[in-house]
């Protein structure tokens, strides 16, 4: 009857603000849903409305359910559909009374990007696997978490990732939250990432990249005086908007498929026969 009552949700943190020289903000956040199931709680909704409103069959169905399973065993909660879109979100809200409790929307700070420029530099964040989980270094990390896979979002993942938090909800008789438990005394609040304040230039950064279109290669401006990175271009590149959202895997599986590698950082992984300044 309390497992019943009572509702269990994670809030995750804002990862923290990544500023270039100028003070810009080249590196924020916004949010979007996942929606989640508990697979020992799943008997009983409607199946053919959750396959109709994501557009999967009954065989992709069972696929994601085994997998849950597997990952974080029957009672615990997984992802089943990650960086719902606006449109299947508000389809599940409207059949959500039909769903509950096997099923729940988990609210999420994803990145956004006010530049389009970057992508090579800031990196991405993916789901933690179980390799990931193995590593000491990740200790407290669970499956549905995201991480910083590459670029600053995976070198500086203690300082942006923050502290997750937790609230106990009241539930109703049709499964629909209503208020916090013992007014919240139970919950834990979430922990922002720390900011950061970098060298790069993001204007000079989008104009590298400009200029460096359609060519195989690299420009790396630094400050003489400091040592500090102005811009760093890797051509190709891609939008690093590409890499978030609804459509985050159909866009990976393309530049991670593609011949012209826009993934692979040329500047810092590339090697370059060295230039008359050098010789000098």
């Amino acid at each position: 009857a309390e497992d019943q009552g009572t509702f269990r949700k994670v809030i995750y943190p804002d990862r923290g603000i990544v500023f270039d020289r100028k003070g810009r903000s080249i590196l924020q956040n916004t949010v979007i849903y996942d929606l989640m199931v508990i697979p020992g709680k799943i008997k009983g909704t409607d199946t053919a409305a959750i396959c109709s409103i994501l557009n999967i069959d009954t065989t992709e169905f069972q696929k994601r359910i085994i997998s849950a399973i597997i990952k974080n065993k029957s009672y615990r909660a997984s992802i089943f559909e990650p960086l719902l879109s606006n449109e299947k979100m508000a389809k599940l809200n409207e059949n959500m009374y039909n769903l509950a409790p096997g099923y729940f929307m988990q609210e999420r700070s994803v990145r956004d990007y006010p530049f389009e420029a970057g992508g090579n530099i800031f990196g991405y964040l993916g789901e933690v696997d179980s390799n990931i989980l193995k590593n000491p270094v990740y200790q407290g990390y669970v499956m549905g978490d995201y991480i910083g896979r590459a670029g600053l979002e995976r070198t500086y993942e203690k300082v942006l990732m923050g502290q997750r938090g937790i609230e106990f909800w009241k539930r109703d008789n049709k499964n629909r939250l209503t208020d916090r438990l013992e007014d919240g005394n139970f919950d834990t609040a979430a922990i922002a990432g720390q900011n950061m304040y970098t060298s790069i230039d993001i204007e000079l950064q989008a104009l590298g990249e400009k200029l460096m279109e359609n060519k195989l290669g690299s420009i790396v401006a630094v400050d003489p005086k400091t040592g500090g990175i102005l811009a760093m271009v890797s051509s190709p590149t891609y939008k690093p908007k590409l890499l978030t959202g609804a459509e985050r895997k159909k866009h990976f599986a393309e530049l991670l498929l593609s011949p012209a590698r826009p993934l692979f950082n040329r500047s810092v992984s590339a090697t370059y026969s060295p230039g008359s300044t050098f010789k000098t």
